[in-house]
């Protein structure tokens, strides 16, 4: 008989009482049972460390997984705090630039509307408010906010170049805005109708006279390019100057030029000197502004002085 087919009795006495207990087993069954005994506690320490391996490396796994999106909200942080001083920088600048002098900016009054809409632009910027459909997205998670966050600052960041572009064309507009008078006298003749000087009839006058001593500088007064510089009939030796956005200004009755054709100047250049060639009774300054083709009135681009000295 195989062994572990035999059978064995197990006597258990009392001595107290002097009982007898027998159990009878087989060889098998208690091996069995000893393995179950002895194993169970192992395969559930086995069964434990398993899982509990398994959720160590998923714990592992999720912690990654958060280091990496920790850095990207890092790097997106470190981008927006970028871009945001990047936009402190820029509206410093535009509000810098956007300073005029007084006297600049009380010429470009006097200069047409349409002009001004035409060079500097305006009309309402893009939504900001609760209407813009960014405001409607839902800010559900991180990368949602930071999402936001960077199309609103591209956002800002397109406004404000539009503004800037805008304050430099006012800047532009005002450097070719003219704002100085070209020469120091006194005025004898203004802007409109008058008497002929010579014929006695009522005619239009479309400049500003300024009687001044012959041979005085006369200046341009804002930044172009000469457009020509010569003899030109009843107003004698005259200078034309463009200064672009439709701006022209006229000197005449020059003595002689400083200037010629092509030249760039600045406000305040000497240009010529104060005579009395052409149709003149007298030495003196015949100055014209023209904006979009047509005249206007030089003393509104002037500040408020009716008498200049001589000296």
């Amino acid at each position: 008989m195989p062994i572990f087919n035999q059978r064995y009795t197990v006597v258990i006495a009392e001595r107290s009482e002097g009982a007898l207990y027998r159990f009878t087993v087989k060889l098998h069954s208690a091996v069995v049972l000893l393995i179950a005994i002895i194993g169970t506690p192992i395969l559930l320490g086995v069964g434990y460390r398993w899982t509990a391996s398994t959720e160590i490396e998923n714990l592992r796994t999720s912690l990654a997984t958060l280091e990496i999106e920790n850095s990207g909200f890092r790097q997106a942080t470190r981008k927006l705090a970028s871009e945001i001083a990047s936009l402190h920088t820029v509206v410093a600048d535009i509000d810098e630039r956007a300073i005029l002098d007084v006297a600049s900016l009380r010429a470009m009054e006097a200069l047409p509307a349409a002009l001004k809409v035409r060079v500097v632009g305006g009309g309402p910027g893009p939504e900001t408010g609760p209407s813009n459909p960014l405001y409607s997205a839902a800010l559900t998670a991180p990368h949602s906010t930071f999402n936001l966050l960077d199309n609103l600052l591209g956002d800002l960041r397109g406004r404000l170049d539009s503004i800037s572009h805008g304050i430099d064309q006012r800047a532009a507009l005002a450097d070719a805005t003219p704002s100085i008078w070209p020469t120091n006298g006194w005025v004898s003749s203004v802007f409109g109708y008058r008497k002929d000087p010579f014929t006695g009839g009522r005619v239009f006058h479309r400049a500003m006279d300024i009687s001044a001593q012959h041979g005085r500088p006369v200046l341009a007064t804002a930044l172009g390019k000469v457009e020509s510089a010569r003899r030109n009939g009843e107003l004698g030796n005259l200078i034309v100057i463009r200064h672009g956005f439709g701006i022209t200004t006229r000197y005449g009755h020059l003595t002689r030029f400083a200037v010629r054709p092509g030249t760039q100047v600045q406000r305040g250049d000497v240009i010529g000197y104060v005579g009395s060639t052409g149709r003149s009774t007298g030495s003196h300054l015949h100055y014209e502004v023209w904006a979009d083709g047509r005249p206007l009135n030089p003393s509104q681009f002037l500040m408020p002085v009716a008498t200049l000295s001589t000296n």
